[in-house]
């Protein structure tokens, strides 16, 4: 029986060394990960938000995204302002961030209102891909209410 045992590590052994083999000579550095699912013809954004504030109307109001401080960097500390937001009556304003050229999870954040705007510190994720697309919901006790802002993290 020890024979037996000792004759089926072996194989499983030799079974591993072969596929690894075979796994590092058929990969190149340039394939990306297998688990990511990665877009990179993205069409140019009509306003850079890591160059100026960007308007947009919604419901009738005239709301500006801002970010600062500039430029932004992922895993630094971001604020993002909406001026005007408040004017928008959410209860319970929130924000999803999350990647449209890569699935890099949800980022949650609540925001906070001063004055007419709304206010929320967030912190971007880095991914493998030189132009990270993400977008900016804006959602009110989970709902996602149709505002939203996107945005490109350049690596």
């Amino acid at each position: 029986m020890k024979k037996f045992l000792t004759l089926l590590s072996f194989v499983f052994i030799v079974a591993g060394l072969i596929w690894s083999c075979y796994k590092f000579f058929t990969t190149s550095n340039e394939d990306p990960p297998q688990f990511a699912n990665i877009n990179i013809n993205l069409k140019p954004l009509s306003c850079d938000l890591n160059q100026v504030a960007c308007t947009v109307n919604f419901d009738g109001v005239e709301l500006k995204f801002e970010l600062s401080p500039k430029p932004i960097y992922a895993m630094r500390p971001v604020t993002l302002k909406i001026t005007n937001g408040a004017k928008l009556d959410l209860k319970t304003p929130e924000l999803e961030i999350y990647g449209l050229n890569m699935d890099m999870g949800t980022i949650r954040a609540k925001f906070e209102k001063k004055g007419d705007d709304l206010v929320s510190l967030i912190v971007l994720s880095a991914c493998v891909v030189d132009v990270m697309r993400y977008r900016f919901d804006v959602v009110d006790g989970g709902l996602k209410t149709g505002l939203y802002m996107d945005f490109d993290l350049k690596i």
